[in-house]
């Protein structure tokens, strides 16, 4: 059966990666800093590779997996010790793209990568959906392959909030709000598409 996929996933093995991408110390507190100058540098020059690689290096997207498997194996430790540093990641996100944009000496003469950052869609909703159902697949499979890759730069959660930090550098409240709005979308949905396949693939659930 080709549709079958038990014989491929090890929820036990997922379980732990998982928990070991939330922590949030040493060389990711760098590694976000500088995915966010990248990203920062993109938008301002409007270059849409240079936003792509920084969403490729972006530690991000750790937390919200385990925002998502906490709540599916009611583990409530997990949750809070990933929101905490979700947190933590945003506010080092926004701080670095705030300093950044009140100091380059760039202009931004096209701002089409920074709007389409600020009136998220209903597609966005779906992007978030289907690349948090295909990013929890990935962490599950037994030979992990290049999903990774693609969720990562197609859920693009760096930008909006690289565009967050322009917003408020320049003063502009309506980008600020749009932006961090299309974050909270794409967290929202990537963690309700890992909730559901981890309670899908039945993850042993927390004796907390």
């Amino acid at each position: 059966n080709v549709a079958n996929i038990e014989a491929h996933i090890d929820t036990l093995k997922a379980d732990q990666a998982i928990r070991n991408n939330i922590e949030f110390r040493g060389p990711n507190a760098w590694i976000l800093a500088i995915a966010i100058i990248i990203a920062s540098v993109g938008l301002n020059v409007n270059s849409i590779p240079v936003i792509i690689g920084a969403m490729l290096i972006s530690p991000l997207m750790g937390p919200i997996f385990g925002l998502g498997l906490g709540l599916g194996i009611s583990d409530i430790s997990l949750m809070k010790q990933a929101g905490k540093n979700l947190l933590i990641m945003v506010s080092i996100s926004l701080g670095v793209s705030l300093l950044y944009f009140m100091i380059t000496p760039l202009s931004l003469t096209d701002q089409s990568e920074i709007l389409a950052r600020t009136r998220p869609t209903i597609f966005d909703v779906m992007i978030a959906l289907f690349g948090g159902f295909a990013g929890i697949f990935e962490q599950c499979r037994k030979e992990k392959g290049t999903v990774f890759s693609g969720v990562a730069i197609a859920t693009a959660l760096m930008p909006p909030l690289c565009t967050a930090g322009y917003g408020l550098a320049t003063g502009q409240i309506a980008f600020f709000l749009g932006a961090l709005y299309l974050f909270r979308i794409n967290c929202i949905f990537i963690t309700l598409a890992t909730y559901f396949l981890v309670r899908y693939f039945k993850f042993k659930k927390s004796e907390a």
